[in-house]
């Protein structure tokens, strides 16, 4: 067998030939393709990180809030019980002022007295100062803060004829009266509470007078619910027993 030179050079010819074919249209194709997938997934496992990195951040700006939020709760919570606390003291430091002046005014009546009856006119007058504002204390609300008070209105409200209410908060002139002008944090309670009613943005004036409460005022009547109407009620109530009872 003679070996053909010559056809053998055709052959490593043909397979340089058909290697350069190969790397023009498959090898460097294949090589761009693949290139381009790593550089795609490249891109995603940046995107991913970065959006992990992102999620990171959120949960932490999530969970600095939240703790943020708790604590601002039991602040408020500790400062509710707080003003609640002073509040109370505030209404009995109050009535007890009421039943001294109760006391004093019925002293000086009985100065008055210049028979033997005088110890027995001081005594009354004690023990009726004393009841009255014993009973006072005991129809406060609970606690006795305006949102208390607040509360005791809108029962009260809720309570009368469905007639009279609707005339009540149809008159002109609809306002709320307060005893003493109210916090940012009490405005919003109160007006919290009496938004059922209709009454959340309803002027609010301030009455001394009152001692301590929230009524309701305007042209067709009033809904008296305060301290000082409490002891004046409570007193004349009292006064009616004893005229009976004479």
């Amino acid at each position: 067998m003679q070996f053909d030179w010559l056809t053998f050079g055709l052959q490593i010819v043909n397979v340089l030939v058909l290697l350069a074919i190969l790397r023009h249209f498959l090898f460097r194709p294949v090589a761009d393709i693949i290139a381009r997938r790593q550089a795609d997934i490249v891109a995603a496992q940046d995107a991913a990180d970065a959006a992990q990195a992102q999620a990171a951040r959120a949960e932490a700006v999530a969970r600095a809030e939240t703790d943020k939020i708790a604590i601002a709760r039991d602040d408020m919570l500790s400062r509710a019980q707080s003003d609640g606390e002073a509040q109370r003291a505030r209404l009995v430091q109050a009535a007890r002022a009421e039943a001294d002046r109760i006391l004093a005014d019925a002293r000086t009546e009985a100065t008055r007295i210049v028979d033997g009856a005088q110890a027995v006119t001081l005594r009354r007058a004690r023990d009726l100062a004393e009841t009255i504002a014993a009973r006072a204390l005991s129809d406060l609300p609970d606690p006795p803060t305006a949102a208390g008070f607040a509360r005791r209105l809108a029962a009260e409200l809720a309570s009368l004829p469905e007639a009279r209410r609707d005339a009540m908060l149809g008159g002109t002139d609809v306002r709320l009266v307060a005893s003493t002008a109210l916090t940012d944090g009490d405005l919003a309670t109160t007006r919290s509470v009496l938004i059922p009613l209709g009454l959340d943005h309803a002027p609010i004036e301030v009455d001394p007078t009152l001692i301590s409460g929230l009524e309701l005022r305007s042209s067709t009547g009033a809904i008296h619910n305060s301290l000082a109407h409490d002891l004046t009620r409570i007193s004349e109530a009292l006064d009616n027993d004893d005229g009976s009872g004479t």
